[in-house]
């Protein structure tokens, strides 16, 4: 499976073919990397349940200045 696709190609494929993608991919335009393409798959609600758990965990431990860092970057 392609670890690189034009954005021509892009434009091409279905939704079942990203489906099938073994995982994310660069999409390039012109040499550069303009995007990713990342399949999304379902999950359980245990694997969703970890997740959140997960993301709570690190969400709890950053720093008043990290946070200050990742709102400035993608807003609060």
């Amino acid at each position: 499976m392609a670890h690189v696709i034009s954005l021509r190609t892009l434009r091409t494929l279905s939704a079942a073919a990203i489906e099938r993608l073994q995982g994310p991919v660069s999409v390039e335009s012109d040499g550069r990397t303009v995007a990713m393409l990342v399949p999304i798959r379902p999950t359980s609600a245990e694997s969703r349940a970890r997740f959140q758990q997960a993301l709570a965990r690190a969400q709890s431990a950053r720093t008043v200045e990290e946070q200050d860092a990742l709102d400035r970057d993608f807003g609060p």
